[in-house]
């Protein structure tokens, strides 16, 4: 991948840099999700240091909501009707009460997993301690897929360090090991029944 080149006003292709506060945004660059997954090579684990956090801070990128949302941005309201597929989100581990936790849900569709333009909701909501809690409505039961992060400034953006690093909590659904990567939907995907369907989501932090 070739160096990121300055454009001289605080911004390089690809991204926008918070000198200040050491942190690059990573939403809304213009490119989809899935093309971020390109971006791991397969012996990821045996990369060289300076490589490895370049492609953990990739990761960032697929959590980071894209400016042209092809789904509400918000599910229908929960009800209390039987027959209403309710996903009950609780999140834990937040490391403060800055910002919101940003949710995303994904169809059960490997190939469009962590492609925003194919997400079927996402909401933002204040951080609570010391658990968040969210609720995502659906009509049809299934399986589904959730990733979030922690906005802990607000910005609307999932940010890195300068080194490429996670500056912001993330989490999946099903709380999986992470290798230098995001997961694969198989890692976690859900089954959503009628009615309640509660899921736990540890926030983590690199």
């Amino acid at each position: 991948m070739p160096p990121l080149a300055s454009t001289g006003n605080g911004t390089v292709h690809g991204a926008a840099i918070d000198i200040a506060a050491g942190r690059t945004r990573t939403g809304g660059i213009g490119r989809g999700d899935e093309d971020v997954r390109k971006l791991f090579p397969d012996n990821a684990r045996t990369m060289p240091s300076r490589s490895r956090r370049a492609a953990f801070g990739a990761l960032l990128l697929a959590l980071a909501p894209l400016s042209r949302p092809a789904h509400a941005e918000t599910p229908p309201e929960c009800t209390t009707a039987a027959v209403q597929v309710r996903l009950q989100i609780s999140v834990s581990g937040m490391r403060n009460r800055a910002g919101n936790v940003t949710v995303t849900i994904y169809p059960d569709e490997p190939g469009h997993f962590l492609d925003g333009r194919y997400k079927l909701a996402r909401q933002s909501v204040p951080v609570t301690l010391p658990v968040t809690h969210l609720c995502f409505a659906f009509a049809k039961p299934g399986y589904y897929a959730v990733a979030l992060f922690h906005d802990e400034n607000n910005n609307g953006h999932f940010d890195t360090t300068l080194l490429g690093l996670p500056a912001e909590g993330f989490g999946f659904s099903n709380n999986p090991t992470l290798y230098l990567g995001p997961p694969d939907l198989s890692k976690v995907r859900f089954e959503a029944h009628p009615g309640d369907n509660p899921i736990s989501v540890q926030m983590k932090y690199y």
